[in-house]
C-alpha cells in the first residue's frame, strides 16, 4: 500500500492507493469490515505525516483517533484497486475532523469512513505545533469550496426496538 500526495486546490487530498489482499477477505469473500477501518487508519497516517507528524519522535506529539464511523456502501473483492479521497472537515488547535472516501478503481464509492482525532504528546492532550497547524490550515483553505459531504455527523439507524 502506499501513500501518495495528488492534490489540488478544492480537491479531497489522494493519499492512499491499494489492493484487497487474499487475507483481507471474510468468510463470503468480501473485504472484511476491519479491513476498511485499516483502510482509513492508513489514509489518516498519511495526513499526520504530510502535515508534519514525526511518527519515530513521540517527544513531538501526534494525533490520536478517538472517535470512527464508518459507512459501507459496498462490496470489494480479492484484487480490487482501491484509493482514498481525505477531506478535512475543520478543526482545531487540539483537534481534527476527518473525512475518507474509498472507491474502487472504477471510481465506485465503496465505504465512508468520519474520524475525530486529537493531537496527544505522549498521554497528555495538548495542542499541535505551529508547523502542524500552519500545515492543517492551508489543507482545509485549500478545500473551504468542497460541499460537506452527505452522512457527516450522521448517528447509527434506530431499530423499531432500540432501548431508549
Amino acid at each position: 500500500m502506499t501513500a501518495t500526495v495528488d492534490h489540488e486546490t478544492n480537491q479531497p487530498l489522494r493519499l492512499w492507493r491499494g489492493v484487497v489482499l487474499p487475507e483481507w477477505l471474510d468468510y463470503n469473500g468480501h473485504m472484511t469490515e476491519h479491513r476498511y477501518l485499516q483502510v482509513f487508519g492508513e489514509a489518516s497516517d498519511a495526513l499526520y505525516e504530510r502535515i508534519g507528524v514525526d511518527f519515530a519522535n513521540a517527544e513531538a506529539g501526534a494525533f490520536f483517533t478517538l472517535e470512527t464511523h464508518i459507512r459501507h456502501r459496498a462490496e470489494s473483492k480479492v484484487g480490487t484497486e482501491l484509493w482514498t479521497e481525505t477531506q478535512l472537515l475543520g478543526y482545531d488547535e487540539k483537534r481534527l475532523h476527518i473525512w475518507h472516501r474509498l472507491y474502487n478503481v472504477g471510481g465506485e464509492l465503496l465505504a465512508t469512513g468520519e474520524h475525530l482525532s486529537i493531537h496527544v504528546r505522549k498521554t497528555k492532550v495538548e495542542p499541535a505545533s505551529a508547523v502542524m497547524l500552519s500545515e492543517i490550515a492551508k489543507i482545509f483553505e485549500s478545500q473551504r469550496d468542497l460541499p460537506v459531504p452527505e452522512g457527516t455527523g450522521s448517528v447509527l439507524t434506530k431499530l423499531l426496538s432500540f432501548r431508549r
